[in-house]
């Protein structure tokens, strides 16, 4: 009996955790890395779809994109997307010029009618968010409505000045109360006197 015992014992492997095993590991790893990149870089929320904990996401999202391997994958799939869809700098930059420069009077003819879009030049046209049209009224007396909604210029102008570096140079600047205080020890006569 001790000896069947035995063999049963040593017939036995080693129980893995669901989840937990090398396979188990790549899968998160892949799914991470794929919702990393339609999600918009977001390594929080890669994880949690990923199967990592809520309470643990955020660290674990970090600790994944300092895996050399995790971040060649990356890397590797953002080259092959700009190839594949021809996106470079030059594009991205030129979008940003377009929503940055948008003239709402092109919209419209010397008369004040409104343009048909096949009417619109291209950097008019990519600036554009959205076009509605809409028929009001009877049926005997239409009102056709339409409706042109174009990118914020806020959003185009961080970009552009992210673009252009003008954040860094903000961040290199002193804070005000330095440069006050620079300019009290370099000119006496300009300190305030308190008290008396």
């Amino acid at each position: 009996m001790a000896a069947t015992k035995k063999a049963a014992k040593v017939g036995k492997t080693k129980a893995v955790n669901a989840g937990t095993g090398k396979a188990a590991a790549a899968a998160r790893k892949a799914i991470f890395v794929e919702v990393y990149i339609t999600n918009g870089g977001n390594a929080t929320q890669a994880a949690i779809v990923a199967g990592y904990s809520k309470k643990t996401a955020r660290s674990q999202g970090q600790r994944l994109l300092t895996n050399v391997a995790i971040k060649a994958e990356i890397a590797t799939r953002a080259q092959q997307t700009a190839k594949k869809y021809q996106l470079t700098t030059d594009l991205v930059v030129k979008s940003i010029v377009q929503e940055l420069t948008f003239d709402p009077a092109k919209l419209y003819q010397a008369g004040g009618q409104l343009k048909e879009i096949t009417e619109l030049d291209e950097d008019t046209r990519m600036a554009l968010a959205s076009v509605e049209f809409e028929q009001l009224g009877s049926q005997d007396a239409p009102v056709f409505v339409r409706k042109f909604k174009w990118a914020q210029r806020q959003g185009a102008r961080e970009q552009a000045m992210k673009h252009l570096g003008m954040f860094e140079k903000d961040n290199e600047q002193k804070p005000p109360t330095i440069i006050l205080m620079e300019q009290i020890s370099a000119n006496p006569a300009s300190r305030i006197k308190l008290g008396k």
